[in-house]
């Protein structure tokens, strides 16, 4: 399979600390949570503004816990690896895509996600038909350009699978705990509703008028 581009104009990432309890029972049995500290697991919600791909420009809203990355012998270290247990977005062709070919665990309906750039900063609001999901805010702290490998791992069950995704753009990166985030008592966050998240990143990471490629996926 060739290389997956998709090209954005807004990535916008937060890290925030969760009952490390929590976080295990969120990811399957061959992956372990990555510890920020002993017994505090990480939350990532990314936010995309994907401009152009296969299946047109959509949004999309990616909840996931960190988790630690598989290394082969003189590999590239990945900033982060991921497990996203569940991932929403604005189109129907993007999620069946999603589905069809990363293995991704979808919300079964369209969201919308707004990005607003304000005061150096960004603000995402999440919603399903004007429900809201979720609102989070980063700021920016010294941009550069940059090519960053991470990882994501997904489950069909009885296969297990790794992508690696390379993410290029301009790319601000901070742990200011400046930022903020609202979980509200829509369906998508049930699961992490009682997971004692913390209501501000410890880090915050914002890349624009990039591309984000994913290699072939491989099965472990």
């Amino acid at each position: 399979m060739p290389l997956t581009r998709y090209h954005f104009k807004n990535a916008v990432n937060g890290f925030f600390e969760m009952s490390r309890d929590h976080a295990k029972r969120l990811v399957p049995s061959h992956l372990e949570p990555m510890e920020l500290r002993h017994s505090i697991g990480v939350f990532a919600v990314t936010a995309f503004d994907f401009t152009q791909s296969e299946v047109g420009p959509y949004t999309e809203l990616v909840m996931a816990v960190i988790t630690p990355p598989r290394i082969g012998v003189g590999g590239e270290f990945p900033r982060s690896a991921f497990y996203p247990f569940v991932v929403a977005t604005s189109t129907e062709a993007a999620r069946l895509h999603a589905i069809e070919r990363w293995h991704l665990p979808h919300y079964m309906a369209d969201i919308a996600v707004e990005f607003h750039e304000e005061n150096g900063g960004m603000r995402v609001h999440a919603h399903e038909k004007g429900r809201p999901i979720l609102d989070m805010a980063v700021s920016a702290h010294k941009w550069s350009a940059v090519n960053h490998l991470y990882q994501a791992f997904t489950v069909d069950s009885p296969s297990r699978f790794k992508a690696d995704i390379h993410m290029e753009g301009s790319f601000t990166e901070h742990e200011e705990e400046s930022g903020e985030l609202v979980l509200h008592p829509h369906p998508m966050c049930e699961s992490v509703l009682n997971a004692d998240v913390a209501s501000y990143p410890f880090r915050e990471l914002w890349m624009r008028d990039g591309v984000q490629t994913f290699e072939e996926l491989q099965t472990i």
